[in-house]
């Protein structure tokens, strides 16, 4: 058997997850149901995302997950989509965002529902989620192209996405990854404040800065919309309705909640998916409230890589396990799982090569170090 190289997404939830190079965006907007598949079970990564659907994303995110109850106008806002047959099913996303100051028109009264988004329109849309206020940015006029991916580049709107051409259409792929950029980004809010020229005459200044809550503490869409907290760790247990992440220094200090219960441990109960695909990769468990009993979903970093090798192909190159071929270093402590339980600690690269009791291993890089982790 062949060694076989791949980047892990969620367990390969599409058919066509290899395509898909936004693992981790795609998997986390699947898993708070802001965008999903097709009825064949392929994501499609490189088709384009049109207008109206990504008001509908947005709607969608901007209530938790769930399908808002969204309302049209008697009058329509604008005149091609009402009567549009593959765009009227929209018209209640399309009026809800315009209200909210998040979409607006091409011109002469018509939003272009199919027409593509670019990458820069929907950063405007985001931003406006956010709370930037349009006419105080710029986001309108000759300009606004520019204000926006200034404003969104500081953001980190377009994070991952360096090479992107932000006025060119949109694939669902990137678009998975600005979502999600933006569900982590700070909310902002605007303050006026009334300041003395030289001349003592009072002005009006307002300014933007990110919003907090009442005990100072700085507020993600993602927290606000779905009361959603998040913890990063390594899955090394999966059973039955339950997970277990250990959790390193670093993972604890990028976690919402720290609650170890054995060593570096914690667990998640009542878990309603089967998460076994991802053990021994580092994942981020979304949960609710805090509450380690009501899981949002689990899904892989985009930190891991996975190399799958028949165990009887495996050899030694000095310190390094040689996999038909690919030369793959060795972390100083290697977790061992099976089953979903920690069975041993192999330190060098006879350990992999004088194992005996797996057909099949699965070596995991989980922080993207180039050094084997973790093998199942």
């Amino acid at each position: 058997m062949m060694l076989s190289v791949m980047v892990v997404g969620a367990g390969a939830a599409f058919s066509d997850q290899s395509k898909i190079k936004n693992t981790e965006a795609v998997d986390a907007c699947t898993a708070l149901n802001i965008i999903g598949g097709y009825p064949d079970g392929s994501f499609k990564p490189e088709g384009n995302i049109t207008r109206a659907e990504v008001t509908k994303m947005i709607c969608v995110a901007l209530n938790g997950g769930k399908n808002p109850a969204v309302s049209t106008n008697t009058t329509p806002t604008f005149s091609d989509v009402r009567n549009n047959a593959n765009a009227a099913w929209a018209e209640g996303y399309i009026e809800s965002c315009a209200a909210q100051g998040i979409v607006s028109g091409v011109g002469g009264g018509k939003f272009a529902p199919n027409g593509n988004v670019t990458g820069v329109q929907l950063a405007k849309m985001l931003l406006v989620s956010l709370g930037y206020k349009s006419e105080n940015e710029g986001f309108t006029g000759n300009a606004w192209a520019t204000n926006v991916n200034t404003v969104a580049s500081a953001k980190g709107l377009y994070a991952g996405l360096e090479k992107l051409d932000v006025s060119a259409a949109l694939t669902r792929d990137s678009a998975a990854r600005m979502i999600w950029n933006a569900l982590q980004a700070y909310e902002v809010e605007y303050k006026t404040n009334l300041v003395a020229g030289a001349n003592g005459q009072l002005s009006t200044q307002v300014t933007v800065s990110d919003k907090v809550d009442g005990n100072f503490k700085k507020i993600t869409l993602l927290r606000d919309k779905y009361d959603a907290w998040t913890n990063v760790g390594t899955l090394v247990g999966v059973k039955n309705n339950e997970i277990s992440l250990y959790m390193n220094d670093a993972d604890q200090a990028t976690s919402d909640l720290v609650n170890k219960t054995d060593s570096a441990n914690i667990k998640f109960t009542k878990v309603s998916k089967d998460y076994s695909e991802l053990m021994g990769q580092k994942v981020k468990v979304i949960f609710k409230n805090g509450k380690t009993n009501d899981v949002i979903g689990v899904y892989a970093t985009g930190d891991n890589t996975t190399y799958t090798v028949n165990q009887a192909d495996v050899d030694t190159d000095g310190a390094k396990v040689d996999a038909n071929g690919t030369k793959l270093s060795v972390d100083d402590k290697v977790a061992v799982y099976t089953d979903g339980k920690a069975t041993a600690t192999w330190t060098k690269a006879a350990d992999f090569k004088n194992e005996k009791s797996a057909n099949v291993l699965t070596l995991i890089d989980s922080d993207d170090d180039g050094d084997i982790d973790t093998v199942c």
